[in-house]
């Protein structure tokens, strides 16, 4: 329900989208909602019949509380904004490694696998910067040209054949793309 309110704080939430986005009970929903509020940490206005409620900024655990969801919950969306800029570039991008299984602990690392046939790796670290300062983690790229990434797709790789085969968290692409060498004209 944090990962909810406090992902997206500048915007509200009536109780009946954060009991379907939590995935959680009505009423544990409603009283966690009545004793957040209560705590200040939501603010809560009506509009019509509906309760609306959203993460209040002028909370003092404010910046905290919502470092924590996007250090813990809200990893992708933080690595997505940082690399829209580039998205017109970048072919496929996604998390793997320790984060994508789910076996992270705290000093963890951000393995990303990019494919791209026009960034280089300054322009890349320059844009996930602000990203690993959000997430309080360092980040680590492995770039790859569309064709580098499929022949050794293709071929024996076994760094590329174990990434593809573990869990991912995708930002950019999609799986079916990656499985397959791209479409030859005929």
């Amino acid at each position: 329900m944090l990962a909810v309110l406090f992902g997206v704080p500048d915007r509200s939430f009536y109780t009946n989208e954060v009991i379907g986005l939590a995935q959680s009970g009505a009423g544990a929903v409603q009283r966690e909602l009545a004793d957040l509020a209560g705590a200040g940490l939501l603010t809560v206005r009506k509009q019509g019949n509906q309760k609306h409620f959203q993460a209040n900024a002028a909370s003092p655990v404010f910046a905290e509380l919502r470092g924590l969801v996007l250090k813990t919950t809200g990893l992708a969306d933080v690595l997505r904004a940082a690399l829209v800029p580039l998205a017109p570039q970048i072919e496929r991008a996604f998390v793997f490694g320790s984060i994508a299984k789910q076996q992270d602990t705290a000093a963890s690392d951000v393995d990303l696998l990019v494919v791209s046939d026009t960034l280089g790796y300054g322009e890349l670290f320059a844009a996930l910067e602000g990203a690993s300062q959000t997430l309080g983690r360092t980040i680590n790229p492995a770039l790859y040209t569309a064709a580098d990434f499929h022949t050794r797709l293709q071929g024996d790789n076994a760094f590329i054949h174990r990434v593809m085969q573990q869990p991912k968290i995708w930002l950019i692409g999609q799986e079916e793309s990656a499985s397959h060498e791209p479409d030859q004209p005929t």
